[in-house]
Formats: C-alpha cells, structure tokens, sequence
C-alpha cells in the first residue's frame, strides 16, 4: 500500500471528524477494515496486512481527532496562533 492510500485515510477522518455530526465521526473506520477483509479474502492474512492495517486505523484516528478538534476551535471562535 503506497503513501497515497494513507493520506485518503488521513483525509476522510479530517473531513468526517470535522463535519459528522457526534459519532458518525468515526464511520471513517470502516473504510480500512472493509479494504482489509476484502484483501484478506482474497490473499489470506498475514503480518504486513495485519501491520498495514494497524497504520491506517491510526492515521485514520488521528484525522477523525484532528478534524473533531478543528470543529470545536471554530465553534468557540478561535484563530490561529503563530509563533
């Protein structure tokens, strides 16, 4: 799995921990774990797919995280502070 797929994780996490309404935030989740049943299906189960795997729920956790956070700092009105 290339870089790529992390990053649509990531990104789906982002937007869903952002805009999803209490927890349908975490329906992200889903989307590596229906990938990995499908791959484990068709190519059996090993330790990288179990590793990738692993990956990709945390990359997709800290979108959903990073995302939740982001909604709450624009609720109460906060800007950006620069070092």
């Amino acid at each position: 799995m290339g870089i790529a797929a992390y990053v649509l994780f990531f990104l789906a996490g982002l937007g869903f921990g952002y805009a999803a309404p209490g927890k349908w935030k975490w329906v992200p989740l889903i989307f590596p774990l229906a990938l990995a049943l499908g791959a484990a299906l068709q190519q059996g189960i090993d330790g990288a797919m179990i590793l990738r795997l692993v990956v990709a729920l945390l990359v997709t956790a800290g979108g959903v995280l990073l995302g939740a956070l982001l909604e709450v700092r624009g609720e109460r009105g906060e800007r950006a502070r620069y070092a």
